[in-house]
């Protein structure tokens, strides 16, 4: 497969995933962090609450870093 249309695929497969994530949103009221895993109860999309994110981002960092 050409890379333009690896490009597109990935890009189709992507935003598939987040129509997902916003209709388990709609249903439950819940919906993951992006940057740190983490399922969060939110009632809007536009932020998320509070929830540790960048020390859950650290403490991931360093559990790979003593991996290494």
């Amino acid at each position: 497969m050409s890379d333009p249309a690896a490009a597109i695929l990935n890009r189709l497969h992507a935003e598939a995933l987040d129509e997902n994530e916003e209709h388990d949103w709609y249903r439950t009221g819940r919906i993951p962090c992006h940057d740190c895993g983490t399922t969060v109860s939110t009632t809007t999309l536009e932020t998320l609450p509070e929830h540790r994110c960048a020390q859950r981002q650290r403490a991931r960092n360093d559990r790979d870093l003593e991996q290494m």
